[in-house]
């Protein structure tokens, strides 16, 4: 396991794009180039139709004030640190799972937290520009952490085939499972990301939510629907599959089929999770 911290080569781009040059030749020499091969998979896997146009223009606005809540928050905190002690946490209750390597990087479009499928193994990416405190960070850490052991002991990459809602569901429930063991002081809401009154939302509506998804199961139709923007014309709140998927991983560990996570890792007919009668 290691941490490569990307965003010190972003800073150091921020430093130097008022010396004249074109900001973009910048951008590209500091910070691009030098981790060439960590980019290429990611917006392969993220970003395939990206525009390079578009991006261009996005570096050439960019200025270093516009980074100065994210710059003083790293400052003030042991980033690579606290990233450490997460990990290690995750792995003393995996063991046999290895420590995926941990990239920490500033992009225009990544997310908080994702996986990418990295030198033959899947590692850990987190976009830091919209983070303005790192009260999630960790729960953000273990939740990918979860996904990275079951990428490995599954042998497959998320490139690998289109993923259907069953799958999706059960990925994302466990990670949120996983997470709750290594922060069981955390509330629910923070492990689903998820505001107190979006779970209540969730909980007053659970058996329409598990309506919704039957029959649909083998399809990707409402990955989008339930694990993005949601749904307000049918009143579905954005990330409403995280809660669903949880609540399914949960009622089947209460069945006592499977006992750990672990044992859920290698899981592989999914439809073990759904409940009886569905």
């Amino acid at each position: 396991m290691a941490i490569f911290p990307l965003y010190k080569d972003f800073f150091d781009f921020l430093e130097k794009i008022e010396t004249g040059r074109d900001p973009w030749e910048v951008y590209r020499d500091i910070y691009i180039r030098p981790h060439a091969k960590f980019f290429k998979s990611y917006w392969t896997a993220f970003l395939p139709h990206i525009d390079l146009g578009t991006l261009q223009n996005r570096v050439r606005r960019v200025r270093r004030g516009h980074y100065a809540v994210l710059e003083h928050l790293i400052f003030e905190s042991d980033l690579e640190r606290r990233v450490a002690d997460t990990i290690d946490a995750c792995h003393r209750r995996l063991p046999r799972a290895s420590r995926p390597d941990v990239y920490l990087m500033v992009g225009f479009f990544s997310a908080d937290g994702f996986v990418v499928f990295f030198q033959e193994r899947p590692a850990i990416g987190i976009g830091l520009e919209r983070y303005r405190d790192f009260r999630l960070l960790d729960i953000i850490l273990a939740h990918e952490y979860c996904h990275c052991a079951r990428q490995t002991a599954s042998g497959e990459s998320r490139t690998d085939s289109k993923e259907h809602l069953d799958q999706k569901l059960f990925s994302e429930g466990l990670s949120v499972h996983f997470s709750r063991q290594i922060f069981p002081q955390r509330p629910l809401c923070d492990h689903l990301l998820m505001s107190r009154q979006r779970l209540n939302w969730c909980q007053e509506n659970e058996g329409m939510l598990l309506g919704l998804v039957e029959g649909r199961l083998s399809s990707p139709e409402l990955i989008p629907v339930l694990f993005g923007t949601g749904n307000f014309a049918e009143g579905i709140p954005p990330r409403a599959g995280m809660y669903l998927g949880y609540r399914l991983v949960e009622r089947m560990l209460a069945r006592g089929e499977q006992t750990s996570v672990e044992e859920l890792l290698t899981l592989g007919d999914v439809t073990a999770v759904w409940p009886e009668g569905r």
